[in-house]
């Protein structure tokens, strides 16, 4: 089931399977965990009665729409012309593997009401008999949906979870949602900024993937279609690839799924020297940070000062959690011919931050990143930036990389954030 994705993922992303073995080999990924810690194993029903619905089958893929009572006989058909259309788009152009479906092979869809997002995939049962993890799901979606682009997504919502639930159900519920989201717009025509992308962005400082709001974890597919178009070779690619090396073996009847690897293990790995030779995820966050400035909707600025001629000494609005990140602007306008400015960054303990200044003309365009160093248990940081000519603006970014004791893990629910001190002066 993984090698087909595994391959597809090694091709466009250029992932080395004996580093990977390599670095999670403390995971013991050949044999069940002992000590499983992933999210909560959950079960769904589908909805009471739903066996006595009318259904409407389709005559091309393995797929069933069930309607509640009431539902207008042209909307189940449109519902089953966007499943048809999405499995089309998914298993075609984006090569993913289809949902299992249930007993008869069908994977079933209900359109009920109140559903999150318009449509979800639920977790029906578990493989007793495959080799790693492997579930079968259904789905529901939003009978209110408005047919067209609307129903379209919540139809490929809710079959991207189905198709994350068979290849790697013990993925965190914030990352499923985000990395769901990312292959639903790839697979749809609809527009890429709505109001999920406006929670995620006004809210920086928030680790990536946040289970306390499915809103910002779709909103996080900003982070992960970053990703895929930085630095995959085909659209879906790297979420795939993220999926087909997160594969593990949860014991039976355990109420939990196995903790690791998670999609943040594989990145470890998989993006290490992507940026250059040498660098890690932490210069990927970094770099990150510094992009969503410029996206639409752009990232909410903590600070925005104008040139400071005196040395300005700021407090982080609110705390940064792994993963996130406070940006400062600092307008060049009114700074004198040959002017510096320096910085000087101040954070908590037991927090790894970098920091990273960028140089940016009228347009938003990225002139030049320059890194400030530290000590890696450090928690002070310090640097002059010069040749400003032509800048118009610089943005200050800074980034909480997790606790200094062990890496982020969205299944350990380590979101403590941490505040900072940032000093700047014109020289």
């Amino acid at each position: 089931m993984t090698r087909r994705l595994a391959r597809t993922s090694v091709a466009a992303c250029c992932i080395c399977w004996l580093s990977l073995s390599d670095a999670l080999a403390e995971t013991d990924r050949g044999s069940p965990s002992q000590s499983p810690g992933g999210p909560v194993v959950e079960a769904g029903l589908p909805p009471a009665g739903a066996g006595a619905w009318q259904r409407a089958c389709s005559l091309r893929h393995p797929v069933c729409v069930r309607s509640m009572p009431g539902t207008p006989a042209a909307f189940q058909l449109a519902a089953l012309d966007s499943a048809n259309r999405t499995w089309d788009a998914m298993t075609g152009a984006l090569e993913m593997l289809p949902p299992d479906g249930d007993l008869d092979g069908a994977w079933q869809v209900y359109l009920v009401d109140g559903v999150d997002g318009g449509g979800r995939a639920f977790l029906e049962s578990r493989d007793p008999l495959a080799h790693f993890d492997r579930a079968s799901s259904f789905a529901l979606v939003d009978r209110s949906t408005l047919p067209g682009c609307s129903l379209d997504l919540a139809l490929a919502r809710a079959l991207a979870r189905g198709s994350l639930w068979r290849v790697a159900p013990a993925i965190d519920e914030g990352s499923a949602l985000a990395h769901v989201e990312t292959i639903a717009r790839l697979a749809t025509i609809c527009p890429s900024g709505d109001e999920d992308a406006v929670v995620f962005q006004l809210r920086p400082e928030r680790a990536i993937v946040d289970p306390s709001s499915s809103a910002f974890d779709r909103g996080a597919s900003m982070f992960f279609g970053w990703l895929d178009a930085t630095f995959g070779a085909s659209p879906g690619a790297l979420v795939e690839g993220f999926w087909a090396l997160s594969p593990t073996r949860t014991l039976p009847g355990a109420w939990r799924w196995a903790e690791a690897p998670t999609p943040f293990d594989v990145m470890r790995v998989s993006l290490r020297g992507s940026l250059w030779p040498g660098s890690t995820l932490d210069d990927v966050f970094a770099r990150f940070a510094i992009d969503r400035a410029s996206m639409d909707p752009p990232a909410r600025i903590a600070w925005r000062l104008p040139w400071p001629a005196r040395a300005r000494r700021l407090a982080s609005p609110e705390p940064v959690a792994p993963t996130g990140a406070s940006l400062v602007r600092v307008d060049l306008a009114g700074a004198p011919p040959g002017a510096k400015l320096h910085v000087e960054a101040e954070w908590e303990d037991y927090c790894r931050m970098r920091w990273v200044v960028a140089k940016l003309d009228a347009s938003g365009k990225l002139l030049a990143q320059i890194p400030i160093g530290s000590l890696d248990r450090g928690t002070q940081a310090a640097a002059t930036v010069e040749k400003l000519e032509g800048v118009d603006h610089v943005l200050v970014a800074g980034v909480n990389l997790g606790s200094t004791e062990h890496a982020f893990n969205p299944d350990q629910g380590e979101w403590e954030p941490h505040g900072w001190l940032l000093t700047l002066g014109g020289e």
